[in-house]
Order: structure tokens, then C-alpha cells, then sequence
């Protein structure tokens, strides 16, 4: 169950659980990474179910087929005990982070920026990226209107991570 040590800031979001697979306790992860094969080397992660319950995962097999990730832990045995974090994510200490190159951002970073163009007006806030395989999609929430901006270098010109905010060129016609 959840442990002191698991909370606050420490810990970074790598994947969301979708769905339990098979009956033996193992689960389909969408992994929040642009490497699935990532999984392959954590020992251990932290699950966290939609209601802030936190359980530590000791890996005991990772399966990555076409972008998908299936893990299994040593202390879920029944899809009963994987089906309360369904919905939920797998989370790595911040200090195990991978180093990213220059003017490259992890989605755990970019959720919850206030986006704003560049002529200072503001667009509202970045609650989810889809991958699209192309290029991310920063999906832009203000109230009930909701953005679709491609995390592109001509239009995203620019990430303040400090002041949390996200400044965009919008191409011609995104926003007609």
C-alpha cells in the first residue's frame, strides 16, 4: 500500500494504466514516454490508482509489442488487485529520469503550462499531448474551448518551465 516515501514532487508519471491483462495480475500500460522499451529497465516503479492509493511494483516481466507496454509485478497475482488502479499511472522516482537532449521536454513538464501568444493574449492551459507519431498535440483547455496546437519548433517558440508558461506562433488558420 502507499508509503510515506512515495509522495510529494519525487515522483514523475511514465505511463497510464488501461486495462488488467489476463487473469494472473498483469495490466496494459500507455506509456508517457517516446522509449516503451524504458520499462524494460525499472526494478521497481510506484502504481497509483485514480484515488491517490500508491503501491510499490517489484517488476517481474515487461512485455513492449508495437508501442504497448504489459507489466506484471511480483505483488499482484489476481486481475482483482490490478483492477483499482485502472486508470491510474506508473510513476519512477524523479532521480531515475533519463536526460533529454536540448529544447526537448517531458509531458510531465508541459501539463499544466498557461499557454500564451506571442502577442501576450492568453489561450488557457495544457491539460493533455497526444502523440501523433508525427509531431505531439498540446491539447489547450480554457473553460469549456479546447486548442489543438502541434508541439512544433514554428509554432511552440517557446518553453519558460520557471515561469510556467508556454508561448505559441499559431500557423495561419489554427485557430479559425
Amino acid at each position: 500500500m502507499a508509503s510515506g516515501d512515495n509522495s510529494g514532487d519525487n515522483w514523475v508519471v511514465i505511463g497510464r494504466i488501461t486495462k488488467p491483462f489476463g487473469i494472473k495480475g498483469g495490466f496494459k500500460v500507455r506509456p508517457l514516454t517516446e522509449d516503451p522499451d524504458r520499462f524494460r529497465r525499472l526494478a521497481k516503479t510506484v502504481l497509483e490508482s485514480p484515488d491517490g492509493t500508491r503501491q510499490t511494483c517489484t517488476i517481474a516481466e515487461v512485455r513492449v509489442q508495437a508501442g504497448s507496454v504489459t507489466l506484471f509485478c511480483r505483488e499482484m497475482n489476481a486481475v482483482e488487485q490490478v483492477e483499482r488502479f485502472i486508470g491510474g499511472t506508473v510513476r519512477i522516482p524523479h532521480s531515475d529520469v533519463i536526460e533529454l537532449p536540448k529544447d526537448s521536454y517531458f509531458q510531465h513538464d508541459l501539463i499544466g503550462l498557461e499557454v500564451y501568444r506571442e502577442d501576450g493574449r492568453g489561450l488557457g492551459r495544457v491539460e493533455e499531448i497526444w502523440p501523433t507519431g508525427s509531431n505531439d498535440v498540446l491539447v489547450v483547455r480554457d473553460g469549456k474551448q479546447e486548442r489543438l496546437i502541434p508541439a512544433i519548433k514554428t509554432v511552440v517558440i517557446e518553453v519558460d518551465l520557471k515561469r510556467k508558461r508556454l508561448v505559441v506562433r499559431p500557423m495561419e488558420g489554427l485557430f479559425e
